[in-house]
């Protein structure tokens, strides 16, 4: 699966727990309360390496496509127009090596040049 040009929900909820980042979408959730359960649109699991790698405190900002997240660790932008998570922490910024579709399989950042 490929998330490359894959639109957020139009109206999504972001949600931060220690152990994810949670994204629902508010329409289907919506709906989905009629028969009982919620699922995410997509979950961000709190793990060494994976895109989410400390715990998530927050949304900074949602703009469009992106959306920025406080971390204890620093904050991580998730661009779903590139499918791609760029952290930045006071070491600098870095780059997943994997696409947000990897986003839990603990692929790692990379330093950017």
């Amino acid at each position: 699966m490929t998330l490359e040009n894959q639109d957020l929900p139009h109206r999504p909820f972001f949600s931060c727990t220690p152990q994810e980042f949670t994204i629902v979408d508010s329409q289907e959730a919506k709906d989905a309360l009629r028969g009982g359960s919620i699922k995410p649109w997509m979950s961000f699991k709190v793990g060494q390496a994976n895109i989410i790698d400390t715990r998530p405190r927050r949304v900074l900002s949602w703009h469009g496509n992106e959306v920025t997240v406080e971390c204890d660790g620093g904050t991580v932008r998730l661009d779903f127009s590139e499918g791609s998570a760029r952290k930045t922490t006071p070491h600098g910024q870095f780059v997943y090596r994997g696409g947000i579709e990897e986003r839990n399989e603990g692929m790692g950042y990379m330093p950017l040049s």
